[in-house]
Order: structure tokens, then C-alpha cells, then sequence
């Protein structure tokens, strides 16, 4: 459902070529060049070329780096244009408008406004795929999560007819105060025709306010959104705790306080991107985070020791993180 969480290996059209492999072509460039040009000197320079101490062989060198550079460059570009692969924040933005999603605000920041939280890139494209389910109503689960998670997007219309022969159409969007405050929400049909539908949100643990599941209640139940076969009821979801304790070797003369802030921050990472409906805890994942983030040679897990699995009416929170480091040669 989200390809950026789960892309494509990247097109071989976008991919940047080895060194050896864009210097070799290059040369072959210049002497198909100078084949044209000046024939009676192709030899001499295809000699100069094979010589690395030559200022024109290592000219060319530092020119294979710059175009090395400039197709990286360009390669990158071309991928910010796909919703699988773009980072850029614009980039993301003008993806997300093609289906008419817009950036939430999470918080206004200070008193003059300045220094908003917006909301992130990742929670941005998966309402961007969500939106598609969403475009009539809701029913599906996707378009009950999709509106769920972007609350007062719908505008209030209103059709009149001043004068004859014309009609009026007033399209009012209300700004909602709690729009942005929902991360995650999942709907699931609990008998026929009853549907209870979870919200999770972007603050501390992620229960939702009072005020937030009754304000997302009177927007699923509105006439454009709401199907008339479904009973819609908004829920808090259950919140599971959890914290990560590890012992963490290293070889020695590696820098064990750097060691540890990278692993506390991979693990502080996993635990935040783990923090949906739904979503699983494995200690083979809290395995390969900390070792691709650190380099360390072993992790031995303390805590969990077995996996923490949340249904769709469930959330995992990671409380805090307790990483010792050991060097080959003792603790540190």
C-alpha cells in the first residue's frame, strides 16, 4: 500500500556509473574525437592518456569526477519526482497535490507563528496513497483511515440559485484545530454493519484527546463521507510499553560514547517508525537497526526478548533505551 516504505529497486536509467567504467568511456570519447578532428594524432594521444602522470590523463580524470558528480546530481532529481523515492519536502509536496493533499500543520510553533512543526514527509505520502481509496467516501478501510487522518480536509458545499438560469456553488473550508494532531488510524468492521474505527496520535503515547475522537466522530458521520450502511464509533487505542536493553560489543579503538548515541538514536528511530496501529516489535529488526547504525560485531538483546505484536486496535511505545558497550579489551 505504500511503496515508499517498501520501493523498487531503482531504475538501471538512474543509476551513477563506476568511476573506472565512465573514464574508460570518456577516453574512448576523446579518440573518437580526435580520430575526426586530427587523425595523425590519436596515437600520441591515446599514449598520453594511458599514462597516469600526464597533466591531459589526469585532466580527464578530474573531468570523469565532475560528470561522475553531475549524473549523480541529475539521477537524484529525476528520482524526487517519484513518490517511492522522493526525500526533497517541495518535492513530496507537489506529489502529494496531485490528489489534492496538503501538508498538516502539527503545531503552530510560538506566539508569532514562526517555526511551525509540519507534518513529516513519511505521514505526508501515506495519506498521498491513502487518497486514492478516499475519493468518493469512505467504507473501505483505507478511506476510513485516510480521512480519519486528515480531518476538516473535506469543505462544506452549498448550492444555490440567486436569480434564474443561476446556480451558486460555496465550497467553506473550517480550519480545524486538531487537524494534524492524528498519526495513524484504522477502522475494521466488528459485526455487520458496526465499524470501529482507532486513532493514534502524534503526541507522547498517542492517545487521542476527548475532543479529537469526538471532533473525527462528527467527520465520518457527515453526510459526504459517511456511509449510510455503517455504525461508526471512534475509539482511544490500547497502548503496549515497551523498552530496548542491550549489550553491544565493539572492537577496540572504536569510540564507545559515539557507539552508543548512534545506537540509542537508531533504536529511538526504529521505536518512533514502529509507532502505528498495528505495528510489530522484533528483536531481528532492533538486531539489524543497531548493527547497520554502529558497526558493532555482536548485539545481544536483553529486552524484548520476544516479539511485541499489536493488532489493529493496538499500538507499541517505546518508553526508553539502555545500551552497554563493550570493547574487546572490557566494558566501556
Amino acid at each position: 500500500m505504500f511503496p515508499h516504505q517498501n520501493p523498487l529497486p531503482k531504475p538501471e536509467l538512474l543509476t551513477t556509473p563506476d568511476f573506472e567504467d565512465l573514464f574508460a568511456q570518456i577516453k574512448q570519447d576523446v579518440l573518437a574525437h580526435i580520430r575526426l578532428a586530427s587523425p595523425q594524432n590519436e596515437a600520441a594521444v591515446e599514449q598520453t592518456l594511458e599514462n597516469e602522470a600526464e597533466i591531459l590523463t589526469k585532466f580527464t580524470q578530474a573531468f570523469t569526477i565532475v560528470l561522475q558528480n553531475h549524473i549523480r546530481q541529475i539521477n537524484q532529481q529525476a528520482l524526487q519526482m517519484f513518490g517511492m523515492y522522493a526525500t526533497d519536502d517541495d518535492a513530496v509536496d507537489v506529489i502529494a497535490s496531485q490528489l489534492g493533499v496538503k501538508r498538516l500543520v502539527l503545531d503552530t510553533g510560538d506566539a508569532s507563528g514562526e517555526n511551525p512543526i509540519m507534518e513529516s514527509n513519511e505521514s505526508l505520502l501515506n495519506r498521498y496513497y491513502l487518497a486514492a481509496y478516499a475519493l468518493a467516501s469512505t467504507g473501505t478501510r483505507a478511506g476510513y483511515r485516510f480521512h480519519a487522518m486528515t480531518l476538516g480536509a473535506r469543505p462544506n458545499i452549498d448550492i444555490s440559485s440567486p436569480e434564474k438560469g443561476h446556480v451558486r456553488v460555496d465550497y467553506q473550508f473550517d480550519e480545524s484545530a486538531l487537524a494534524g494532531l492524528t498519526k495513524d488510524a484504522q477502522a475494521r468492521q466488528v459485526s455487520p454493519g458496526v465499524v470501529d474505527c482507532y486513532i493514534l496520535t502524534h503526541l507522547d503515547e498517542g492517545i487521542p484527546s476527548e475532543a479529537l475522537i469526538a471532533q473525527t466522530q462528527a467527520y465520518l458521520e457527515s453526510d459526504d463521507i459517511a456511509q449510510e450502511t455503517d455504525l461508526i464509533t471512534v475509539k482511544a487505542p490500547s497502548i503496549k510499553l515497551w523498552q530496548c536493553e542491550l549489550d553491544l560489543y565493539i572492537h577496540s579503538g572504536s569510540d564507545a560514547n559515539v557507539i552508543k548515541v548512534a545506537a540509542t538514536k537508531a533504536l529511538q528511530d526504529y521505536g518512533k517508525k514502529q509507532h502505528q496501529l498495528g505495528a510489530h516489535i522484533e528483536p531481528s529488526m532492533i538486531y539489524k537497526e543497531v548493527l547497520a547504525a554502529t558497526g558493532a560485531y555482536r548485539a545481544d538483546i536483553i529486552s524484548p526478548k520476544e516479539p511485541l505484536r499489536c493488532n489493529f486496535s493496538e499500538a507499541a511505545y517505546l518508553t526508553g533505551v539502555k545500551i552497554h558497550v563493550f570493547a574487546e579489551s572490557g566494558e566501556d
